[in-house]
């Protein structure tokens, strides 16, 4: 059951920022996998996180319940997602504009459970509202937008040493996407490895890539966890003006942390 518990926090990320996130993302202790039999299940993901880069943070928090009150199941998910951006950026003229912004957004999707890989997939409605001080007339993304948005992860075993992760969204609000690739080694109780990551909107594109590590831990009898963290370097190749939420060219990093439950 642990192993299915696994993916399903990795598929997060995060959403991660999710990111979609969200990393949307985490893992599990490979011994959790023993108690599974005597274990009751388990229905709920949590996670949260903040992410940085240069003059702008996000911060981020959201839940994923099996609707069949066990996640290590094929079976429905109702998936929900809250981020808060803050960020700021300069104007032709060197005019300094501060910009903050609300992204949320819920979904209903289905998780298919191999012994290999665990793939899910989700549907739903994005809100996203942006406020710039002062008024940049020039910017493409400002206000707010409610779109159609989707998603998909596909996350490798829990027990395989060859870990890997691929997630991607798409949103008609502001015309948004992300998307992240990870590939690493798992010892079981540590994931290491690189990633990439390639997102925008209708005011910038940009792309990182960097490294990630994750540890797994049992709480309390029955609650698991994991704490993450990122690091890299971020391009930035398209900026409209007003619209990169992600911030500017340089390094970037994030941690998260997620629950299961």
């Amino acid at each position: 059951m642990f192993r299915t518990i696994r993916n399903h926090i990795l598929g997060c990320g995060v959403l991660v920022v999710a990111a979609s996130g969200a990393a949307h993302a985490a893992d599990l202790n490979r011994s959790y996998e023993a108690d599974a039999s005597s274990s009751s299940a388990k229905s709920i993901v949590t996670f949260s996180g903040a992410d940085w880069a240069k003059d702008a943070s996000y911060f981020y928090s959201g839940a994923i319940l099996a609707l069949n009150r066990d996640i290590s199941r094929d079976g429905f998910r109702l998936r929900g997602f809250a981020g808060v951006p803050l960020y700021e950026y300069r104007g032709d003229d060197w005019t300094k504009f501060d910009g903050d912004g609300v992204q949320a957004d819920v979904m209903i999707g289905y998780s298919w459970i191999r012994p290999f890989v665990t793939f899910s997939a989700y549907i739903g409605v994005d809100y996203q509202d942006y406020d710039i001080t002062p008024h940049d007339p020039h910017s493409k993304v400002t206000g707010s937008e409610t779109g159609f948005k989707v998603s998909a992860d596909l996350t490798s075993a829990y027990d395989s040493p060859f870990y890997f992760n691929f997630i991607g969204s798409y949103s008609t609000a502001f015309d948004s996407y992300w998307t992240r690739g990870r590939i690493g080694y798992n010892s079981g109780r540590f994931v290491i490895g690189p990633e990439a990551i390639a997102m925008g909107n209708d005011g910038f594109r940009a792309h990182r890539f960097g490294g990630f590590a994750s540890i797994r831990m049992e709480l309390t009898s029955g609650v698991h966890s994991e704490i993450s963290a990122h690091v890299g370097h971020q391009w930035v190749d398209e900026d409209k003006g007003g619209g990169n939420y992600q911030g500017g060219e340089g390094t970037y990093g994030g941690v998260g942390f997620s629950l299961v439950f």
